[in-house]
């Protein structure tokens, strides 16, 4: 299993770690099956997201090929479907308060592991 930490440009503090979902099984499921304490996911290759079976709300962002968050919401409840043309991955927390990241902002890898972070 691998695991990525993403730092956000425009605030130098910000720090998003996930584990990194590449199958299709892997990324079907996502955090369905966890509760809301669970950490981040970022499913590669994705640009639509489901929350079917979900048990709770959880935060969303599609990040572009070159980083950039093309599109981010908040406290998608269970049974919907989110998607964003153009996005090559999606970060997926369960939904809290504090910041989450924004559109406009720009993403990149400082550190991958295979164990988490």
């Amino acid at each position: 299993m691998a695991y990525a930490r993403l730092r956000v440009d425009e605030r130098p503090r910000a720090l998003v770690e996930a584990r990194v979902l590449c199958s299709w099984t892997e990324k079907l499921k996502g955090l369905l099956g966890t509760g809301p304490g669970a950490g981040a996911v970022m499913l590669t290759k994705c640009s639509s997201v489901h929350t079917f079976g979900m048990g709770y709300a959880l935060d969303l962002a599609f990040v572009g090929e070159r980083g950039e968050v093309l599109k981010a919401l908040s406290s998608v409840g269970p049974g919907r479907v989110a998607s964003c043309e153009g996005a090559s991955c999606v970060l997926e927390r369960p939904s809290a308060a504090g910041p989450w990241l924004a559109e406009g902002e720009h993403l990149w890898v400082c550190g991958v592991s295979a164990e988490a972070l």
